[in-house]
């Protein structure tokens, strides 16, 4: 599989988080994150807790990564497989992490 068809989502990661570093003094203090609290302060995050999203979207492709890497290479479906749940993680968060963000806009 082509390695930068693999960065691409860590690549997006990269730049919510530096969105996050830059333009978090235009956010509120604290952002809803664990909408599966009890309504209130449980749900709130600060914007390093924010990193989070950007953070799981880094850590379960390097894990995909690594796992494509030890399969044989006739294993072809496998590795599309791990790429392909490596993609719809990070669509997933990508799309949640703008929700929140245009709640404030």
């Amino acid at each position: 599989m082509k390695n930068w068809i693999n960065s691409i989502p860590i690549l997006i990661s990269v730049i919510f988080t530096l969105f996050i570093l830059f333009f978090g003094r235009f956010l509120p203090a604290k952002l809803p994150l664990f909408y599966s609290l009890p309504w209130g302060d449980k749900q709130l995050v600060s914007h390093q807790q924010f990193l989070i999203i950007p953070g799981l979207i880094i850590f379960i492709t390097l894990i995909n990564v690594g796992i494509s890497w030890q399969l044989h290479s006739s294993q072809i479906f496998f590795k599309k497989l791990l790429t392909f749940s490596s993609w719809l993680v990070a669509i997933i968060l990508i799309i949640t992490f703008l929700k929140i963000i245009f709640i404030f806009v």
